[in-house]
């Protein structure tokens, strides 16, 4: 009895020393700042906070009124706390922006087109992901938002906002978290429309903790294919960090050594997708087995939710 004891305390220590302590930078607008929540009630992430792991540390770089476009009177990048975000030692980048963009679509005199906006968020993302410790990024589809009186539509956000984050994000192989399917119970949010509640500010942390702590999709290298393994709903493929052409089924021939990924849409009820495991090609016709990856690659972070989870992702009672 006493043996076995000692043998699961050895496991229990064994994994509890695998698990890496990160930092999280979340970047965002007011929904990330917490407008509306009273001072010294807890936000968004500070929920997250304390979600994470002992060791853990979570950052609030959220700007109220702030758009990822450049050319805005009210940029994430001149008036933002984008100095601040870039100067944080970055594991993990949830980058929450795109709310008040959206407002450029419903006052006309902004004369504006998705494809003004686009260089700017593809500079977000390349700005966070370029950082001297390589953190993984999350970018977030935009939750419902719908206030007339501020110019935020939630027409705008579906018809131009998120189908510019989502193509952005999917060129540049980077995690997608769709807060818009996910988010939009009415309890969650204040009266206008736009903004977490205490409530809602607690369960936007359980479904963003819920995707970062998620396993990331593993590869399988086949002779001269790559197979993404377990149950997916989507996949685009990457080769030395470039989205490859039409490369969107489960296997991937090969023709090209190199650093290979895939973007993998793991759920069927929402547009959430994760980043795999990068591997290393270096035979073409290599032996068949679960490709290794390149031993000089950073390895993934192990976090674990602190809440239970059921298979939607919901807390379990």
């Amino acid at each position: 009895m006493f043996g076995k004891l000692k043998v699961i305390s050895l496991a229990v220590s064994l994994a509890a020393s695998g698990t890496i302590a990160a930092n999280v930078a979340c970047v965002g607008n007011s929904i990330t700042e917490g407008y509306g929540i009273d001072w010294g009630v807890k936000k968004y992430p500070d929920h997250l906070q304390d979600l994470m792991q002992p060791g853990d540390s979570v950052a609030n770089f959220g700007t109220s009124g702030k758009m990822f476009y450049k050319e805005s009177g009210e940029s994430y990048w001149v008036q933002g706390k984008i100095k601040e975000a870039l100067a944080f030692p970055a594991d993990i980048v949830v980058i929450e922006l795109g709310t008040n963009d959206s407002k450029l679509f419903y006052f006309t005199y902004y004369n504006v087109t998705v494809d003004m906006l686009k260089p700017s968020y593809e500079d977000l993302l390349d700005t966070f992901a370029h950082l001297p410790t390589s953190p993984e990024i999350y970018a977030t589809l935009q939750p419902y938002s719908n206030n007339v009186e501020w110019g935020i539509m939630d027409t705008s956000i579906v018809k131009y906002i998120n189908p510019l984050i989502k193509e952005t994000a999917i060129e540049k192989g980077v995690n997608i978290i769709d807060l818009h399917t996910l988010f939009k119970t009415p309890d969650w949010f204040l009266a206008d429309s736009v903004h977490p509640n205490t409530k809602g500010a607690q369960e936007l942390a359980k479904i963003v903790n819920k995707y970062i702590a998620m396993a990331k999709p593993t590869l399988t290298q086949n002779t001269s294919a790559l197979q993404v393994n377990g149950t997916h709903y989507g996949i685009r493929w990457y080769r030395d960090g470039k989205m490859i052409e039409g490369a969107n089924k489960e296997q991937l021939s090969l023709s090209e050594k190199g650093k290979y990924k895939a973007l993998v849409k793991v759920e069927n009820d929402n547009d959430s997708w994760l980043v795999s495991e990068e591997i290393e090609v270096t035979d073409l016709g290599g032996s068949t087995g679960i490709a290794k990856g390149n031993k000089n690659a950073a390895q993934p972070k192990l976090r674990k939710l602190r809440h239970k989870v059921d298979v939607k992702g919901r807390q379990a009672e």
